[in-house]
């Protein structure tokens, strides 16, 4: 028989985070997202008594990157205040070097986990998305920044019902997939046809 724990590792690496995040002040940490990049906790902000969602990269950057990361966040900062584009209220790294992002708390989650409980969205409701993020990305391209990987799983809903796109530029910093064409960025089954073509996204 083997006695070896499979997810022991997870929980491990789980637990180191979690008290990471409890030394930079963010308390309470439950697992509430996981993806590609990152895992996603929902924490108590312990200096202001508030919940935030807090994104921990999980890809192994190198100096350079972590670099870039922060970079790519204080150049996404610049859009707070846009009602579609969820805010970035501080980026960090733990003291063991794993980048963070924290963002308020939206408690509706994503349009993908809302297709996957209720189905696909009434063409209504799919009309005033599409209008909205195109704004989103209206502003963010005003101020030169990519979003290079926009999806259902990227857009929250925030406590009022509004849409609203996160996870500018984590694409960009944390590596790719292969193709004919090269290593591009992003979700292979969002990514913009000129990207995978080997070409500059476009705006």
């Amino acid at each position: 028989m083997n006695n070896e724990d499979p997810f022991a590792t997870q929980r491990d690496v789980s637990g180191a985070v979690t008290a990471e995040l409890a030394a930079a002040g963010f308390e309470d940490a439950v697992e509430i997202g996981r993806g590609g990049f990152g895992i996603v906790y929902r924490c108590t902000q312990a200096s202001l008594e508030r919940s935030v969602a807090v994104k921990v990269l999980t890809a192994d950057l190198d100096e350079e990157n972590r670099e870039r990361f922060m970079r790519e966040q204080r150049a996404a900062g610049r859009l707070t205040g846009h009602p579609n584009i969820v805010n970035i209220l501080h980026a960090d790294v733990t003291d063991n070097g794993r980048p963070f992002i924290v963002m308020p708390y939206c408690a509706r989650g994503s349009v993908d986990a809302r297709i996957r409980r209720h189905g696909p969205l009434p063409l209504a409701d799919v009309l005033r998305l599409g209008v909205k993020m195109a704004g989103a990305l209206d502003a963010a391209h005003k101020v030169g920044i990519l979003h290079r990987d926009i999806k259902p799983a990227n857009i929250l809903l925030t406590d009022y019902g509004e849409p609203a796109l996160t996870d500018f530029g984590i694409a960009h910093i944390t590596g790719g997939f292969e193709t004919t064409t090269g290593v591009v960025t992003g979700s292979p089954a969002f990514i913009a046809p000129e990207v995978v073509a080997g070409r500059p996204p476009s705006t």
